[in-house]
């Protein structure tokens, strides 16, 4: 029987989504809030987290055809809010390690408050609702600062990045992690910036370390910014945890690009680092950060505060 609190939230979370199919009238025949979620949650084992499967894509079209874009909203409203009631009831979540099931908990609630208003998020190619609903139906792990997606692999193209010459090196860095796939990468949600610090950076690997008690087939955790650079050390002192940390405990560094996404990235938020890129003193590079998961866990062992039950 799911904690009681978990219950609240499920009745909580249903209401509101009853609201919204209450509000939608009739549907296309053969399409249910039900079977979309069952959709949502029905992927490949390396399918990452904005793969919309196509009999969802399929049935939302059907949805907006007869109702338009409001009736979408309202649909997806629902879908977000039953799909909670659900993965609750089921004891889904709470098979997963104590931690998770905490910061897990965290989003759910705050996305069973968001469905009772409507908003332009509730859309099929929004990264917020994509990540809503990856959390809904658990293709995303809740961990503090960070998304877990534990569908995803490495680009083997990262080891052609820096010329011929360093093909061996970055081999043997790979050769350390034990591979290519499967990993935990992880995603940033900006409607989840709250624990972006770090501790919550903290509590993040301490949740990719508990995840690997129960998959042990996942090699470590990776994710790819423009705060990994190594010279973000120099320009913005504060955020430096966020390399130094992983580093420290036995991470990998695998350079990916010089300017492109990363540029907007680096600079909308900080007008110091705007005006040295506009100066030409400072060019935002992406680099990729890998874990290993032994690495990983012996850090989380190390450092093992944080939540408590």
């Amino acid at each position: 029987m799911p904690h009681p609190a978990l219950m609240i939230l499920a009745e909580e979370a249903g209401y509101n989504a009853s609201r919204a199919a209450g509000a939608l009238g009739r549907l296309p025949d053969g399409i249910s809030v039900a079977g979309v979620i069952a959709d949502f949650a029905t992927v490949g084992d390396f399918d990452h987290y904005r793969h919309v499967p196509d009999p969802v894509r399929s049935a939302l079209a059907q949805v907006e055809a007869l109702g338009g874009r409001d009736a979408l909203r309202l649909f997806l409203r629902a879908v977000l809010g039953q799909g909670i009631a659900e993965l609750i009831t089921s004891g889904r979540l709470e098979a997963l390690p104590p931690r998770i099931v905490h910061h897990h908990s965290k989003q759910l609630r705050r996305i069973a408050a968001a469905i009772a208003e409507d908003a332009d998020w509730f859309d099929i190619d929004s990264d917020l609702f994509l990540k809503d609903v990856g959390l809904v139906t658990l293709r995303l792990y809740a961990a503090a600062a960070q998304l877990l997606d534990t569908r995803c692999g490495i680009p083997r193209s990262l080891l052609f990045r820096q010329g011929l010459a360093k093909i061996p090196a970055i081999a043997l860095k790979f050769t350390r992690l034990g591979g290519f796939k499967p990993y935990i990468q992880i995603h940033t949600h900006l409607s989840n910036l709250e624990d972006f610090n770090e501790e919550g950076w903290n509590e993040c690997y301490r949740c990719c370390a508990d995840l690997y008690r129960i998959r042990p087939d996942l090699l470590g955790m990776f994710g790819s910014s423009w705060f990994y650079d190594p010279v973000v050390e120099e320009l913005s002192p504060r955020l430096d945890y966020l390399r130094r940390i992983p580093v420290l405990g036995g991470a990998e560094l695998f350079f990916v690009e010089a300017g492109g996404g990363a540029i907007g990235n680096a600079i909308s938020t900080s007008p110091s680092r705007r005006k040295l890129y506009e100066e030409g003193k400072y060019m935002p590079t992406s680099y990729m950060l890998a874990w290993g998961r032994q690495q990983q866990m012996s850090w989380a062992e190390r450092n093992p505060a944080g939540w408590a039950e």
